[in-house]
């Protein structure tokens, strides 16, 4: 479209510029000639208000045509109505026919022949006159140029015609690319989803492999296994999100993220290995950015993530330099993107054609990389989708850098890190600039450096050599000293006695180990600004043990808490009774109005999407009821939508305020402050023990100083307890749930984040049951209400991959986009069941078996109940086969528990492998029948 209207554009352009021409020539001829001067002057007047139209666009195209078309049309007639330029006119409209078949309006092709014939006429009439001959030159000559006039026209006519189906021949053609680029690219996306089940079920089985598995051979045989289905399943992902951006289906959503908490996501996923020609990984986070932004944070992930990758990929030795920051604008910020290498770099040539998909450089370079191809088209497609900026530079043998600029809006203007009592620091780094072989390294760590002190604000010695080191400590108290693994091993006594009179932290390598009783902390690789503010905010001074706090209570505050979500009801709960308040509970609208038809609450949190009676609805009901009383009822929406925006919308729905879910406890308090009088809010002190701050050391490091404690204070029973639940939370974290987040969720409650997990999986049957329901009826709203509360779950519990995708289905089902639910129900289904899985595994295996007694039947009851669920399986009566399954797994066969015996089974109807089921369950028969059981 873009390209039509600038073709008619340069086309007007063409006409104007010729008819310009035309018309100061003949401001000149008129002069020499001495013509009437006034019609020169409309000329010229006219020609000045068609470049003013022109350049200005005052009017349409098709009116400016036309005016242009006049006016050369009237310098035509004032010309040829001369009698000196009679025969000259031919040879001028010639000109002007062929001008104007730029524009292709056949149309005015025609008026120029028929003003030709017109000005003519006008000339034999009243021009010539009496004085008219009519020699046989004469007559020859006007012959002529008539059929050169007409002649012209048709050829002119001809040529517009052909041009004319040749567009239409190429724009069928385009249509057909574009029509089997778009099946390719349907079919593309199928297959992926297609591949995504298996691959699932292949990651998902290894897992509870390794976990069984003791032999270290088979464990590493299943971890290639492993390995390999999570590359094939990135590169799904990849074939995934570029289909969505060459078809032009790509969505930019808007939600608040953490920068660094993407980088940690990333970091986490980095493969750890212990060889040395690696190239380092370091990142350089700017401490004092918006601490939450609004945007994309899915994408931004992606585009960090594929850029590192790709770096990763050509750069096989050296270093690569990661440096987010950003650059504050009216509407919020650029968060800018830098990532440099010190890789084999790429040419210009090959710089031209990187956008393009399933591309990759010649020679040894593509066979070391592999892949698809995918990352920099993908990174270039989501960069655009969100408004952003990217550039590449790269030189050969020397490496490249990516520079990228994405607007993105602040949700939390306060820098995300900041270090507490700066004015009580002192430190120093020591790192020794021979060991990096590469510079770029050392000056990349430079900069990290640099950065650190400039954007936190902290006092930091640089130092290069020991003999630096023990000069300074001589001159100053140092609290804090960085050292590098190497440094640290070739001193490691004198450090081991530093160690006493300040921190010491050694920055290491993966594999890298402490020495047994050491004091010394350790941060692994790669280095960057979070985990050294969390080290400096650890321990200020050795005489502070505690810190004292004012913790915010709101005693006898009478809350009324609503969600159809029992989970979200538990988390509420646990919260608000830390407050001091006294809490009540309901699910559902009609329950919270009965309630407050009986007693009068103070606050109520509302979730904001619930089934039969919304929230919205809800609230209406409760200003009803309070329209009479002299009390105004405060009602603050409890939802997991904290879109952009989202205060202003539920603000005109009625409510006071709102509260995203999960809830973030600065952000309740800040609500509490605000909607509640003074008179309800106190602070008390409590007393904050410093080695909760410890979470910035490596785990085997708290692990070791915490045993120690425990074993001082109630000896080694209390240790081993203590063994058992942080293995069972490291379990947790290694199947992919972030424990991390959850457990701030349940604030740091182990016991309490466990409950929460087994209220995950014993409502799985039921919601996924819900789920597939309204989905099969195509109940786009009451879906949308079910995987609103499945986001909200998940996320609660760390299964952030579960909960986006949750996200994903509940804004297809509000855009009312079924082809978008079609595609990717069996996957969230899929999905959901593999994380109540690997949950139960974890937490309660072999739980069922155990809840209580099994029940001996004979072999004709059990022979029975095989068969009516295989005729279930058969005629796909799944709830049934469901329920017979949950009843079987009570009953025991010759000593055996048949809920055993049916564990592939379930499995398959699980992952809705029915066929596959009702074959497991012939088999059983069989063996049943035949005694091998």
């Amino acid at each position: 479209m873009m390209y039509e209207k600038e073709k008619v554009r340069e086309a007007h352009l063409i006409v104007l510029i010729v008819c310009t021409i035309m018309i100061v020539a003949l401001t000149g001829e008129a002069y020499l000639l001495g013509w009437e001067t006034g019609a020169i002057v409309l000329l010229l007047l006219g020609l000045a208000a068609s470049w003013f139209i022109h350049i200005k666009e005052k009017a349409s195209e098709t009116v400016r045509l036309w005016l242009y078309f006049i006016l050369s049309m009237l310098a035509v007639f004032f010309y040829g109505s001369h009698e000196t330029s009679i025969f000259d006119l031919a040879p001028l409209m010639l000109v002007i026919i062929l001008l104007f078949s730029v524009v292709e309006k056949y149309s005015i092709i025609r008026l120029c022949v028929i003003t030709y014939f017109l000005t003519m006429g006008y000339d034999f009439v009243f021009v010539l006159g009496d004085s008219l001959e009519l020699t046989p030159l004469f007559i020859t000559r006007t012959l002529l140029h008539v059929v050169l006039i007409l002649v012209a026209g048709y050829l002119v006519k001809l040529a517009m015609y052909r041009r004319k189906k040749e567009n239409q021949i190429i724009e069928k053609r385009i249509t057909e690319l574009e029509e089997t680029n778009r099946r390719t690219e349907d079919f593309l996306t199928n297959v992926s989803h297609e591949l995504r089940t298996p691959i699932n079920a292949v990651t998902g089985i290894t897992t509870v492999m390794l976990k069984k598995e003791d032999d270290e051979e088979k464990r590493k045989d299943i971890l290639a296994v492993q390995n390999a289905g999570h590359r094939l399943f990135e590169q799904i992902e990849d074939i995934l999100d570029y289909t969505e951006i060459d078809t032009g289906r790509i969505r930019v959503s808007e939600d608040t993220y953490m920068i660094s908490s993407i980088v940690n996501d990333i970091i986490m996923g980095i493969p750890q290995s212990e060889s040395d020609d690696k190239p380092e990984l370091i990142f350089d986070i700017d401490g004092s950015m918006p601490s939450v932004l609004l945007g994309d944070g899915r994408k931004i992930k992606n585009i960090l993530k594929h850029l590192i990758d790709n770096s990763y990929k050509f750069t096989p030795k050296g270093g690569i330099y990661v440096r987010v920051y950003a650059l504050q604008k009216d509407y919020g910020v650029n968060l800018c993107i830098k990532i440099s290498d010190t890789g084999v770099g790429i040419t210009e040539e090959e710089l031209d054609k990187i956008t393009e998909r399933f591309y990759q450089t010649n020679g040894g370079r593509n066979r070391r990389a592999g892949g698809l191809g995918l990352g920099l088209p993908i990174v270039y497609g989501m960069v655009n989708a969100m408004e952003g900026f990217i550039q590449m530079e790269s030189t050969v043998g020397k490496g490249t850098s990516v520079y990228i600029s994405i607007p993105q809006r602040v949700a939390d203007p306060a820098p995300g890190m900041v270090v507490d009592h700066r004015e009580k620091l002192c430190l120093g780094c020591f790192l020794k600039p021979e060991k990096y072989e590469i510079p770029e390294v050392r000056n990349y760590y430079d900069e990290v450096i640099s950065h650190m002190v400039h954007e936190l604000d902290i006092p930091l010695h640089r130092l290069a050599s020991l003999d630096e080191l023990k000069k300074l400590n001589s001159l100053y108290q140092l609290t804090h000293l960085f050292i590098g693994d190497k440094e640290y091993a070739e001193e490691e006594a004198y450090f081991e006695e530093l160690s006493h009179s300040m921190e010491v932290i050694v920055v290491a390598e993966y594999g890298f180990e402490l020495p047994q009783g050491s004091r010394i902390k350790l941060l692994q690789k790669p280095f960057y600004c979070l985990p050294a503010v969390n080290v400096l905010n650890a321990d200020v001074s050795e005489n502070e043990k505690n810190l004292q706090e004012n913790h915010m209570i709101c005693p006898g505050v009478r809350v009324l808490v609503v969600d159809d979500e029992p989970m979200n009801l538990m988390v509420a709960e646990g919260i608000l009774r830390d407050y001091q308040m006294d809490i009540t509970t309901a699910s559902s609208g009609v329950k919270a109005i009965e309630l407050c038809k009986e007693t009068d609450f103070d606050l109520v949190l509302l979730d904001h999407m619930m089934p039969e009676m919304d929230g919205v609805e809800t609230l209406k009901w409760l200003r009803k009821i309070h329209k009479d009383s002299d009390k105004v009822l405060t009602v603050i929406a409890f939802t997991a939508n904290a879109v952009s925006g989202a205060r202003e919308m539920f603000r005109e729905e009625g409510f006071d305020e709102f509260v995203s879910k999960p809830i973030e406890l600065n952000e309740l308090e800040r609500v509490l402050r605000k909607v509640l009088p003074k008179t309800s809010i106190k602070y008390e002190v409590i007393q904050v023990k410093k080695a909760k701050k410890q979470n910035a050391y490596t785990k085997k490091n708290v692990e070791n100083e915490t045993k120690k404690g425990m074993e001082e204070e109630t000896g080694s029973e209390q240790t081993h307890k203590l063994d058992s639940q942080d293995n069972l939370i490291t379990c947790l974290g290694r199947i992919g749930l972030n424990t991390g987040a959850a457990l701030q969720y349940s604030l740091d409650d182990e016991k309490f984040y466990l409950k929460l997990l087994h209220e995950f999986t014993d409502a799985y049957v039921t919601k996924r049951q819900e789920m597939d329901k309204h989905y099969q009826q195509s109940d786009f709203y009451n879906y949308r209400i079910q995987v609103h509360a499945l986001k909200s779950s998940a996320r609660l519990i760390g299964a952030d991959t579960l909960s986006e995708m949750a996200k994903n289905m509940e804004e297809a089902a509000n855009n009312l986009d079924g082809v978008y639910m079609q595609e990717h129900h069996m996957e969230l289904l899929t999905k959901y069941c593999e994380v109540k899985e690997q949950i139960q595994e974890v937490i309660a295996p072999g739980e069922r078996e155990a809840k209580k007694p099994l029940t001996e039947v004979p072999k004709e009851v059990l022979l029975g109940k095989l068969k009516q669920l295989k005729k279930s399986l058969d005629s796909y009566d799944i709830d049934q086969a469901e329920a017979m399954i949950l009843e079987m797994s009570d009953m025991e066969y010759q000593g055996k528990s048949v809920g055993t015996l049916l564990q592939d089974v379930g499995q398959d109807v699980e992952e809705f492998e029915y066929t596959a089921a009702a074959e497991r369950v012939e088999a059983l028969l069989g063996s049943v029948e035949g005694g091998d059981v």
